[in-house]
């Protein structure tokens, strides 16, 4: 099972964050090097509630459809648009940014299910576990996104 809260993920999910490098270059998609790390950070912050969360619209929302998105089909490469606030943090510097991140990832799978968010921007209410399966996902996709 992929998640977050097993130590030997977060090690691994480190390892290939420090893969990243201001020289790397994206396979698919818009993004530019150097908005990954706090597009990232961003979407640990929303899922913690230190970002606030839009309300949410769309078939997206729905339960069968949201968990098809988060859980089952494979992510578009390049089509998608984060939700509002994702993009929102500046770089701070290459370090500062991978070293937020990773204190992120760690407070993220030591979070109770209380310290959770209750819903994202286009997926409506979520279960813990809908969001730990969908921040395993999302670093996968960006991290693969620039090689790492």
């Amino acid at each position: 099972m992929r998640s977050l809260r097993s130590e030997a993920a977060r090690a691994a999910f480190t390892e290939r964050i420090d893969c990243v490098t201001p020289r790397s270059e994206r396979r698919w998609g818009r993004m530019e090097n150097s908005q990954v790390l706090p597009h990232l950070g961003d979407g640990f912050r929303l899922a913690l509630g230190d970002i606030p969360c839009a309300p949410p619209r769309g078939y997206t929302r729905l339960a069968p459809i949201r968990y098809l998105l988060i859980h089952v089909l494979p992510w578009p490469k390049g089509k998608a648009k984060a939700p509002p606030g994702t993009l929102g943090t500046s770089a701070a510097g290459w370090e500062v940014d991978r070293a937020s991140l990773v204190d992120l990832i760690v407070r993220f799978a030591a979070a109770p299910a209380s310290q959770l968010a209750p819903t994202h921007p286009m997926f409506g209410r979520m279960t813990p576990r809908d969001w730990d399966v969908l921040m395993y996902r999302h670093l996968d996709h960006h991290l693969r996104q620039f090689s790492a």
